[in-house]
């Protein structure tokens, strides 16, 4: 139905730069010169700016240890009616990998049920197609520095938001900085990730010593609308909880991630709430599980 694909593609969008967004801080890095410090070897940021740099200029360092992980990831995204209770609870289970900054998901299952052979036939196909797009994705930013209107950058997120409250604080045992965001009030959006970033507003948690971002909580401040309102809009007060774990004393990992929102899809209300769980971090050339280690903010 087409208000379903529509639903789809707004929480997907949603999601994608919510997180990616303010991940943005590790994910495109601006400045792309070779032999940067080791992380622990950067001098301790007395502002935001500064300790956004160095984030930034860790983002080798990150996809390169993280290239070699594999691990499992559980999608559940409930559907609830107009009183509020759950109608139908969906679950979708994956094998993930990292190429670049992007993850490549594989379908493992449904529903609890393993996939049909001919299901597994089409995520070969289309494992092959997100890995084709990852590596185009991945030559065209070597080769321009114009990543498109579409793409969640640093330089993007840093002209929608402003960075304050630098403090230091502590998460799963480790010591980190957070620091509070907002949207720029003379900031102009051009696309729709323009809106959504001009939207968040929230906290993100950075590891001192790794360098990388361990936590992040946005929330919409306003609302924002798709197609002028006619295709969709998301409320006001949406929320998404990005968390990671440190595995195998090295690289923080994907944990957790929680999106609820409140959105109209062709004037119909939509409550999006789905929750991802990350487990089973294995590295693909050495023969055992990794674990990571456990703990709460």
């Amino acid at each position: 139905m087409r208000w379903r694909r529509a639903h789809n593609e707004i929480a997907r969008c949603t999601c994608l730069v919510l997180l990616a967004g303010a991940c943005a801080l590790m994910v495109y890095p601006q400045d792309k010169a070779p032999g940067a410090e080791p992380a622990a070897e950067i001098a301790p940021p007395t502002d935001p700016m500064a300790l956004i740099k160095t984030v930034d200029e860790n983002q080798k360092q990150i996809e390169a240890a993280r290239k070699d992980y594999i691990f499992h990831r559980k999608d559940e995204e409930q559907d609830f009616d107009s009183q509020g209770h759950v109608r139908s609870t969906e679950i979708k289970e994956y094998e993930v990998y990292f190429l670049g900054p992007w993850e490549i998901d594989r379908l493992v299952s449904k529903g609890g049920k393993p996939l049909t052979e001919g299901e597994q036939n089409k995520q070969e196909e289309d494992v092959g197609k997100q890995e084709a797009k990852a590596r185009e994705r991945i030559a065209k930013q070597g080769l321009s520095d114009d990543p498109g209107k579409n793409a969640i950058t640093l330089a993007k997120f840093l002209a929608a938001d402003r960075f304050g409250n630098l403090h230091r604080d502590t998460y799963q045992g480790r010591e980190v900085y957070a620091m509070d965001f907002g949207p720029r009030p003379d900031f102009k959006p051009h696309s729709l990730v323009d809106k959504i970033l001009e939207a968040l507003g929230g906290t993100v948690w950075i590891d001192e010593q790794a360098k990388q971002v361990v936590r992040l909580e946005a929330r919409f401040l306003e609302g924002i609308k798709v197609g002028g309102g006619l295709v969709g809009s998301v409320q006001k007060g949406g929320n998404v909880v990005f968390e990671q774990r440190f595995v195998n004393d090295e690289i923080w990992m994907p944990s957790v991630a929680e999106i609820h929102l409140n959105a109209h899809v062709f004037l119909i209300h939509k409550s999006i709430n789905g929750t991802s769980t990350y487990s089973d971090y294995r590295k693909f050339r050495v023969d055992s599980k990794i674990t990571g280690s456990e703990g709460k903010h």
